[in-house]
């Protein structure tokens, strides 16, 4: 945040100089997040299916944000045990929330509902980075 006449101001870069992991299996919604994590200021990294998420989990990366549905009955889990074996904070990002429940549960994350507005997913991926950050790295 900056001052500006005592006030603070937003900061409408919250993620400059971070790399964000989106792995999304909706290309329309992965389009409209990137683009709002570039405007943010992220270096965004994008996975569309299992496969190319964790082959991107593997670079480094500051936080992640992930669907935990990835078509042909494929989940997020592998890329989530990645992302833990590093200390990469990570957020669900789910349709599926009755149908996942119980996956869902075992991964213990944030979780944001899809539908939701881009401000939101914005907002919650820097609270959970920097909270990943204050615990040592560490989840």
């Amino acid at each position: 945040m900056t001052k500006m006449d005592g006030r603070s101001a937003p900061d409408t870069r919250p993620l400059a100089g971070r790399t964000v992991l989106v792995v999304e299996d909706e290309v329309l919604i992965a389009m409209d997040i990137n683009e709002s994590l570039a405007e943010a200021g992220a270096e965004v990294r994008y996975g569309r299916n299992l496969a190319q998420g964790l082959k991107r989990a593997e670079e480094h990366l500051d936080v992640a944000l992930l669907d935990v549905t990835l078509g042909r009955s494929e989940t997020c889990l592998p890329i989530v045990e990645k992302l833990r074996e590093r200390g990469v904070p990570f957020v669900l990002h789910s349709g599926d929330l009755q149908r996942m429940g119980e996956t869902i549960s075992k991964i213990d994350a944030p979780v944001l509902e899809k539908p939701c507005d881009t401000s939101e997913i914005l907002a919650r991926l820097v609270e959970t980075m920097r909270a990943g950050e204050g615990a040592g790295a560490g989840r």
